[in-house]
């Protein structure tokens, strides 16, 4: 356990010591961005760091409305509905869950839009498994397919192609935080890769903190009625909306995430090709996380001066899942020490 007492970017300090930082998930590394800092800054003097009042008042700001539409035409969607938090925005969307309606929830779905226990299947085996109960069966509402979009804990990528077998109606809700800002070729997420087929509707919920470093959480949808009845709950209406003065950054930052996810990928591969010959060592080509063995595990690396991700989860008592995350500010001298301290057990 390491206690931080300032945002670590591509090094932490931990005991006055500057260690190397291979952990957490802040991908662009906008959080030490100057050029993004200083929107922020402006931001605020411009609207202060909180706006405390209802999305619902009569004296609406109109940055809300503004982000809403930039997330969705990113998404390719219809409507998108912002909110405080990813968390919320995963709750809000589980709301719209019509009451009795057949559940279909994948191998991995965080707790934020979980109401039942994931399946124990492989992700390709429930897909198939999917197909055949949703085509052999009669519904009287339309069945709800939910997952995750990213495993960031095995660093998979999950290949929703399989919809494109299912022939009735069906709403799918995907929770995309962790390709949000990340995947695609301009942050897009998941939805470049999802089917645009008219049987599917998709309910795209995500947070905005992890590549795009914005404290928020929003609901991208393909059809506007969902979006209009999310606008009427609880979770729109009584809770304090974003720090405008994020939004303001985020809006104004489009060039720099750009720049940042180029510098990103770049040194994705580099670290790919550095690891290519390790066999133990699994990661998918979109993500810059490493899975690590088990004996590849912090002490080693805190004696190496640097900094992984190491937990257990989602059991906590359970065995630590070891990954190496690295982001845009890291160097290419950084990722040949880190590669060097792999290859060398």
């Amino acid at each position: 356990m390491f206690s931080l007492y300032q945002t670590p970017g591509r090094t932490a300090i931990v005991n006055d010591k500057e260690l190397l930082f291979f952990s957490g998930y802040a991908y662009l590394g906008m959080n030490h961005e100057h050029g993004f800092l200083q929107l922020i800054h402006d931001g605020i003097e411009r609207f202060g760091a909180v706006f405390p009042s209802s999305r619902i008042s009569n004296t609406e700001l109109s940055l809300y409305a503004e982000t809403e539409k930039i997330l969705t035409d990113l998404t390719q969607t219809t409507d998108t509905v912002l909110l405080q938090s990813g968390f919320t925005a995963g709750k809000a969307t589980v709301e719209m869950i019509e009451a009795g309606s057949t559940i279909f929830q994948s191998p991995f779905c965080h707790p934020a839009i979980r109401i039942q226990s994931n399946s124990t299947l492989q992700f390709a085996d429930w897909a198939t498994e999917t197909i055949n109960s949703i085509n052999h069966n009669k519904f009287s509402s339309a069945p709800v397919i939910m997952s995750d979009s990213v495993n960031q804990l095995t660093a998979e990528v999950y290949d929703f192609s399989f919809l494109n077998s299912i022939q009735q109606k069906i709403i799918c809700i995907i929770d995309d935080s962790h390709g949000m800002g990340l995947l695609g070729k301009n942050g897009e997420g998941i939805i470049g890769t999802l089917p645009k087929n008219e049987n599917i509707e998709y309910i795209i919920t995500y947070s905005l903190s992890k590549a795009l470093n914005i404290q928020a959480g929003a609901i991208s949808c393909t059809n506007k009625n969902t979006a209009d009845k999310i606008r009427k709950t609880s979770w729109y209406t009584a809770v304090t909306p974003p720090s405008p003065a994020m939004l303001f950054a985020f809006c104004k930052a489009n060039l720099i995430y750009d720049q940042q996810r180029e510098k990103l990928n770049r040194l994705k591969i580099e670290l790919q090709n550095l690891l290519i010959t390790k066999k133990d060592i699994r990661f998918h080509k979109d993500l810059p996380v490493f899975i690590l063995p088990e004996n590849l595990e912090e002490a080693y690396f805190s004696k190496k001066g640097m900094i992984i991700s190491s937990f257990a989860y989602p059991d906590p008592k359970g065995k630590k899942i070891n990954r190496a995350v690295i982001n845009a500010l890291h160097t290419s001298n950084d990722l040949q020490k880190l590669a060097m301290a792999i290859m060398i057990d």
